[in-house]
């Protein structure tokens, strides 16, 4: 793991107040929740929407089926973002299961202008239902089969990384959520699919801090109006250096961690995206609610 302070920049953007009222309607830039009255311009990030025009949360589920935990006003203090490895082949599928083989993730201390990295948890996985890796696998990744040989199988990473969150008081004893945080993934993929999927088939308990995550790609393209065409060419398309090999779990997570960092901030053509709201999550039964209709992520 390695630890990084947060760096001082430009003083802290301060979120305009609104009041608590029954009718509101989300900015389709920010998703700040304004007051029905307000009809023309946010109040947040000054997006305007044109009069008479249809409010609506467009691809995603109306506010009314997205649970309380999901539509909090409160503005996230932290976006914890992870982008797993695992295993695969480009000649079968891999059955039963595809496996984990990298759990990486990047802490983001979210706090407008100021926002920056505080860690990073990184860890190899082994995997144990196809313990040899594909060649293919390998040359994607280059995650080798000495890496994940040396590793701990997927419940001992998890007890490691639900140890890591505790340490920044995030997590609490029974890994439920601690304060007001998010996942944070490059599609829904990695939370909503391969965890869960590899959990249950394990016979694993899901943590219940997993109920929740941010598709960054979802609002990256509320926010810049622009289709994400795959991570590196958003990262470069804010101006940004892609850094890395592309792949690499922790490398994936850090170059999504510095989009977000470039959202918070805002720019001279962008105001600061204020982080407030999930965009999925895990009902008890550990179904995806809050997905797009009739889209693949």
């Amino acid at each position: 793991m390695v630890s990084r302070r947060c760096l001082s920049m430009d003083k802290e953007l301060v979120a305009p107040s609104v009041s608590q009222t029954q009718a509101q309607w989300p900015c389709s830039s920010c998703t700040f929740l304004n007051e029905e009255s307000q009809t023309i311009r946010c109040a947040m990030c000054g997006t305007i929407s044109p009069e008479g025009k249809k409010r609506s949360w467009g691809s995603l589920r109306p506010m009314s089926a997205i649970p309380a935990a999901m539509s909090g006003r409160s503005p996230f203090t932290h976006l914890v973002v992870l982008d797993f490895e695992w295993t695969a082949d480009d000649k079968r599928p891999m059955l039963p299961i595809s496996e984990i083989t990298q759990f990486p993730s990047v802490l983001v201390q979210l706090s407008g202008r100021t926002s920056c990295v505080v860690d990073e948890y990184n860890s190899y996985v082994k995997p144990t239902l196809n313990p040899v890796l594909t060649p293919f696998s390998t040359q994607l990744t280059a995650i080798t089969q000495t890496m994940v040989n040396a590793s701990p199988p997927l419940p001992d990473v998890l007890g490691q990384y639900l140890a890591w969150l505790q340490s920044h008081g995030l997590v609490d004893e029974r890994h439920s959520r601690v304060g007001n945080w998010s996942f944070c993934t490059w599609s829904d993929a990695d939370i909503g699919s391969q965890l869960t999927k590899e959990l249950r088939f394990k016979d694993i308990t899901m943590p219940p801090c997993f109920d929740r995550w941010v598709d960054l790609k979802t609002l990256y393209r509320q926010h810049y109006k622009r289709e994400p065409r795959g991570l590196q060419k958003c990262v470069e398309a804010l101006g940004l250096e892609f850094r890395g090999r592309a792949h690499d779990g922790l490398v994936d997570s850090q170059n999504t961690a510095e989009i977000v960092l470039v959202m918070a901030r805002g720019s001279s053509t962008h105001p600061s995206f204020v982080f407030r709201r999930a965009t999925r999550g895990l009902d008890r039964e550990g179904n995806v609610f809050g997905a797009k209709r009739n889209k693949r992520t």
